[in-house]
């Protein structure tokens, strides 16, 4: 797959094409003499071999160039085009920055060996230590490092791996390119600012920067042989109270995690609990104080594990766009949390159901338009045949006892007189609708954003999955916690405060309030960050197994 798109074309050759216009950019390009490198003697036929090799280059999808792969595209040689195919990389401080900017790739979560950096040392080395060099190795190599920053750069703007490679239903937008940054190539090469212009095209979400920050710090534990000790879990859940052998590694193991452990010996005390209870906080697990299985397998994630958890979800922050709107609503489904962003701030914050794993709450974005007071729920084909059918096939009284009605073609129809055991999952003819009511799998309200899955929040009458930890029992839907809070918030500038809601749902009749200004809704798949209440770093379980897939595509060499 060709690794720049013509959207990237513009971000390089904006401002340095000379008198030429590619996409509607314009402008001019000083062709001044870039600094020589003293090792380097100018030769004529550097330029000639670079011009060949660019015609090669543009007309394959990937050739190999001194043993490296380099993806055919117009980008490099329209670059060369505009300085007359001269070599880029003469300059020694320009090459030195480039290979610090390559290494640098890995603490962004990313692989230096897929930018060259080895073919590149070498190739320095070769040029400081006086080797002489014939001019077809000049030019491969200059080629090889303008296809390495290149590339280092795209991924960095938009990410290695393509989002909808993993998930077909992504449908976020991809930051702007030729907005994105200040960066253009041929101007930090000649005012040698290479890694200022690298800086400039990072993410700016404050959530990549702390996610770089701390995988730099696990890095650095990694690389100074820390690790957290594998714990064995003792046959049973230990709790305050307890004094064994066990309760001593159990101590161990949270100090390895920095927790605050005073006293390593047998006694499970308050110290340990605490502490057991905010690691537990810190990893998404029931924050009860007690060390159970899932306890014991979250203290034995490794180091290694960890980042790369953190670098799963940097490639995640990438495929963002860096503008997001002033306020919008977040739900993301690995912590089962919704969140109101107002001014770079989380205003409000509610408890959700997701979907199953069977039934995947999907990532994309949409805004909501307007909510349904006292909705009906038209069950879903397959519910209603997957999971309805076969109980109407035993009892006749199944949707009338919850306030169900069978429609066909829009007519309701008596289930009394139907025979149910004529139909399956491929030739069920009716619809199955819920009214409002105490009972309505939607409960008192619905949030409608529109989209192809038709996957909405809602309230629900089943509350006592909002006291668990992990909430993963919905169809894909999204349902919220205290659903009438969340109303107030959307349109409470349109007058609904509790004493208005509370009015519009006695009615018992079915109502859409649209709100004056649509808010955007952003579904995520995020399994670390950092939280902004304590600044420390949370994971969470994997419930879809999204990050093992997406750990596989970044470890392929591009």
């Amino acid at each position: 797959m060709k690794f720049i798109s013509i959207v990237f074309a513009v971000f390089f050759l904006n401002n340095i094409i000379a008198t030429n216009s590619y996409l509607g950019y314009s402008a001019t390009l000083n062709t001044n003499h870039f600094q020589e490198d003293i090792f380097i003697t100018p030769n004529p036929l550097i330029k000639e071999y670079i011009k060949n090799y660019l015609i090669t280059i543009e007309n394959s999808q990937t050739i190999k160039l001194g043993g490296e792969k380099i993806s055919g595209n117009i980008i490099i040689t329209n670059l060369y085009n505009q300085v007359h195919h001269k070599p880029l990389w003469s300059n020694l401080k320009n090459r030195k920055d480039l290979v610090k900017i390559l290494d640098n790739a890995y603490y962004e979560g990313l692989n230096s060996k897929d930018y060259h950096v080895d073919f590149i040392k070498k190739y320095n080395t070769q040029i400081q230590r006086g080797e002489k060099l014939n001019p077809d190795k000049i030019a491969v190599a200059d080629i090889i490092m303008t296809d390495a920053i290149l590339t280092y750069s795209y991924h960095l703007i938009r990410g290695k791996v393509h989002p909808v490679k993993l998930d077909p239903n992504w449908n976020y937008s991809s930051k702007h390119v030729p907005d994105s940054a200040e960066f253009k190539l041929l101007h930090c090469l000649k005012t040698n600012t290479l890694q200022s212009g690298i800086d400039s095209i990072c993410s700016e979400l404050p959530l990549y920067q702390k996610l770089c920050s701390w995988f730099a710090k696990y890095d650095s534990i990694h690389k100074a042989g820390g690790e957290v000790p594998s714990i064995k879990y003792p046959g049973k859940a230990l709790k305050l109270g307890d004094s064994l052998a066990a309760v001593k590694e159990l101590k161990i193991s949270l100090r390895a995690y920095e927790h605050p452990i005073d006293t390593i010996d047998n006694k499970f005390d308050e110290d340990l609990e605490s502490a057991l209870i905010k690691f537990q906080i810190q990893n998404g697990l029931e924050s009860d104080g007690i060390a159970g299985k899932n306890t014991y397998k979250a203290l034995n994630i490794s180091i290694k594990e960890r980042l790369d958890i953190i670098r799963v979800n940097l490639e995640r922050v990438r495929w963002l766009n860096n503008e997001l709107p002033p306020e919008f609503l977040l739900v993301n489904i690995a912590d089962f949390n919704l969140y109101i962003y107002r001014n770079k701030q989380i205003d409000y914050r509610s408890r959700v159901v997701v979907g199953k794993e069977q039934h995947q709450t999907p990532v994309f974005t949409s805004q909501i338009n307007y909510l349904v007071f006292n909705p009906t729920w038209t069950v879903p084909y397959s519910i209603a045949t997957k999971e309805i059918l076969p109980k109407l096939k035993h009892d006749s009284l199944y949707l009338q006892n919850r306030n169900m009605t069978l429609l066909s073609g829009g007519s309701e129809i008596n289930p009394s007189k139907v025979d149910f055991s004529k139909f399956s999952e491929r030739n069920f003819p009716y619809t199955i609708r819920q009214e409002p009511g105490s009972n309505n799998a939607l409960g008192q309200v619905k949030f409608i954003f529109p989209n192809k899955h038709t996957v909405y929040l809602h309230d629900t009458p089943s509350k006592s999955y909002f006291s668990r930890t992990e909430r993963a029992f919905s169809h894909g839907c999204i349902r919220v916690h205290n659903p009438l809070l969340l109303v107030e918030e959307l349109l409470g500038s349109q007058g609904y405060n509790q004493k208005k809601i509370s009015q519009t749902l006695k009615t018992k009749k079915q109502q859409n309030v649209h709100l004056k200004k649509a808010m955007t809704v952003m579904i995520l798949y995020m399994t670390c960050y950092e939280n902004y209440e304590d600044h420390e770093v949370y994971f969470y379980r994997d419930i879809y197994g999204r990050d093992k897939k997406l750990l596989s595509e970044l470890k392929k060499p591009r």
